[in-house]
């Protein structure tokens, strides 16, 4: 195994360590509101699901690339993976959030979250960036297909 490998292999595993951690400390979360009964902090907890499978589609995916898979083909599915949750999750945090809040305690719509706004956009870059590298892949194959 090269040096390459054995640090994917490292990094997928401390995605795994990290990937673990939230889960507990989500469901952590989820049963501390649950006890405390009140209806307004589940509105809190609505993009967790999609953070958490942003951090999982990345333990995935170097856990692919260290078993050998083609480098360019997983990254692409990565950052679109990760870019979509990412995307999902912002949106949810800044509209399912504030629209409940404003909703059920009256706030102002305009109180939004620039860091889920934030993510929001890293997640659609991260799409985008997705769809360029598949984009190459299909001309790096054109372009052998004639030599």
């Amino acid at each position: 195994m090269d040096k390459w490998k054995r640090m994917t292999a490292w990094l997928a595993m401390a995605a795994l360590v990290v990937f673990a951690i939230l889960m507990v400390l989500s469901a952590a979360q989820f049963y501390a509101v649950s006890e405390a009964g009140e209806t307004s902090a589940w509105a809190r907890l609505l993009p967790i699901p999609f953070y958490l499978y942003a951090v999982g589609a990345i333990w995935w995916s170097l856990r692919r690339i260290a078993h050998g898979q083609g480098l360019a083909p997983a990254v692409a599915r990565l950052l679109r993976r990760v870019g979509l949750s990412l995307l999902a999750g912002g949106v949810v945090e800044v509209l399912g959030l504030n629209l409940y809040s404003y909703l059920v305690t009256s706030r102002s719509l305009t109180d939004f979250d620039i860091t889920a706004i934030t993510i929001s956009v890293v997640g659609f870059g991260l799409y985008s960036v997705a769809g360029l590298i598949e984009r190459g892949i299909e001309m790096r194959d054109e372009l052998d297909s004639f030599i």
